[in-house]
């Protein structure tokens, strides 16, 4: 009697996989950010800064995902990927800006997500730093790395994003129904 062919990667498994690369990326994005903001020296607009939280949003609910069952974490990939694509929007917005308003870019709002730098210990202030806003939107977004706005880099990444935690979902579901 033969044994049946094994399959290399199972959706579930396949699923998972893609899951623990969006979250890898995610954190390697805000590593990136820190990055950029303290060893490059640019400063984040609010758009940047609440692209960071739509970040930050996409790594926790994919995390999150890893520890619940398998119609949970569906839905939680569902949930991580309107978020990315929030941030994908975000990013959008900001491109439109740099390119509409770079003859004369006009500062953004000021945004600080926590106020006090009190909270934080030692390092309040710049770990407060980290989700306060102050520059220019229309300068953030022309700002470029690697030869290319860093924009046009976060738009891919929450694209990206958005679509591989899709498969994901979609390939979960497809276990769920053998």
């Amino acid at each position: 009697m033969e044994r049946p062919a094994r399959r290399f990667m199972s959706p579930a498994r396949l699923s998972g996989l893609i899951a623990v690369l969006v979250a890898g990326a995610a954190a390697g994005a805000f590593v990136l950010v820190l990055w950029l903001q303290f060893a490059r020296g640019y400063e984040p607009c609010s758009l940047c800064v609440y692209q960071r939280l739509a970040n930050i949003a996409v790594l926790l609910i994919v995390v999150m995902g890893f520890f619940w069952t398998r119609v949970a974490r569906r839905g939680l990939w569902m949930l991580a990927s309107a978020y990315a694509l929030a941030g994908a929007g975000l990013a959008g917005w900001q491109w439109h800006l740099s390119a509409i308003a770079s003859h004369a870019p006009e500062a953004c709002a000021a945004v600080s997500i926590f106020r006090s730098g009190r909270s934080f210990g030692p390092w309040g202030k710049e770990a407060a730093s980290v989700f306060s806003g102050q520059g220019s939107c229309a300068a953030a977004g022309a700002r470029t790395l690697a030869g290319w706005p860093v924009t046009h880099w976060s738009l891919v990444f929450f694209l990206t994003c958005a679509v591989l935690l899709w498969l994901a979902q979609w390939l979960c579901g497809r276990q769920d129904r053998r």
